[in-house]
């Protein structure tokens, strides 16, 4: 029986192909193929765990798959674990002690499966900067990269952990999932996108323990020292920066509630300011940029209305 679960719900998500092509014109290796189905996904993520991948359309179809897959019954206050129904892809785990006593599952709505015609990073943001977003690689590679990112939190030094332990992981699984891609011309595109994705949901809506995009970028860049903040000042830094970017779209909004690009100007002219705490500051550069790198006509609309 499986004693106990671990699940984990990411804004950021988790999925997986890779195209034969890319933008800008940079090829990815012949091995690279473009992964059309679940079942081909399912393949590609067996090479680092065993998974099983699941779509569900409702929450009828997501709890018989759990009640098929693990048993209800296995699930400490399961009506509770799962009374919201998730809208991202995530991973639940069964373990018997440090293992797994079932494959690992591994669950993505049906709206961002693939052949969904759904861009994944696009819905992760809720759609703020667009449907169709600009990428320095594609959409396709950064699906492969969020799928694999999950499959990492598949192995039993993931299973489980809170606090500062949980962020870590989330640091190290998307390290992980860059990892994988050995061309690295294209990794280098891929982790333009990444940071970018982090950086936006960092700061706007992302819980503590996925608040780490500038955790991220000192990784890649390898600007790590010993001055780097600590997992709270992070925390702090981008509750700080969320505070900021709300309070001044709703300062600047000529309607009832913030639009997008309201919450896009703000970024720009906050961006432009003076910060008593140097990580706010960078915090905000930094999304500035990236949402620019996603959707730079929206965002030299918005500037230009300042």
């Amino acid at each position: 029986m499986v004693k106990s679960v671990f699940y984990r719900y990411l804004s950021a998500a988790c999925f997986s192909c890779l195209l034969s092509g890319m933008a800008g014109g940079v090829a990815l290796p012949a091995k690279a193929q473009e992964f059309r189905t679940l079942a081909d996904i399912e393949r590609d993520l067996n090479r680092y765990e065993k998974v099983a991948l699941h779509s569900f359309a409702d929450r009828a179809s997501f709890l018989s798959i759990i009640d098929r897959t693990l048993g209800l019954d296995n699930i400490k206050g399961a009506d509770l674990l799962f009374a919201k129904l998730p809208q991202s892809p995530f991973t639940v785990s069964g373990r018997r002690g440090n293992n797994q006593a079932v494959p690992c599952q591994i669950f993505i709505p049906a709206k961002i499966a693939p052949g969904s015609g759904t861009e994944i990073f696009a819905d992760l943001m809720r759609g703020w900067f667009g449907n169709q977003l600009h990428y320095a690689s594609s959409s396709d590679l950064t699906y492969g990269w969020l799928m694999r990112h999950e499959v990492r939190h598949c192995d039993p030094s993931h299973f489980g952990d809170g606090g500062n332990k949980e962020r870590d992981n989330e640091i190290e699984a998307d390290l992980f999932a860059l990892n994988v891609i050995t061309n690295p011309v294209v990794r280098k595109k891929l982790a333009q996108d990444a940071l970018a994705f982090r950086m936006i949901t960092a700061t706007l809506f992302a819980s503590s323990s996925h608040m780490t995009g500038l955790s991220l970028k000192r990784a890649l860049h390898d600007t790590q020292s010993g001055n780097d903040p600590t997992a709270a000042d992070e925390i702090a830094a981008f509750l700080a920066a969320r505070q900021q970017v709300f309070d001044h779209a709703k300062a600047i909004t000529t309607g009832p509630r913030p639009t997008n690009h309201d919450i896009i100007r703000a970024v720009i002219e906050l961006a432009g300011t003076q910060q008593g705490n140097p990580l706010v500051a960078e915090i905000l550069v930094d999304l500035d940029q990236s949402i620019a790198h996603f959707a730079p006509e929206l965002h030299d609309r918005s500037k230009s209305v300042q």
